[in-house]
């Protein structure tokens, strides 16, 4: 969803990852670290929005 792909953008940038890079190296990492977040939501991970709203 949306959202989702918003939260993971998020989350790179809450990583370190420089919006503007343009060093191979570091898109290489961005694309790696958006997988990760992507197969985590997949597999039922939930998003600190979520996690607020339950109270966690």
């Amino acid at each position: 969803t949306a959202q989702g792909h918003k939260e993971i953008v998020e989350l790179l940038i809450f990583n370190g990852v420089d919006a503007n890079a343009s060093d191979p190296q570091v898109r290489e990492k961005s694309i790696e670290m958006y997988e990760v977040a992507d197969l985590l939501r997949k597999h039922g991970a939930k998003t600190g929005e979520e996690l607020k709203a339950e109270g966690k």
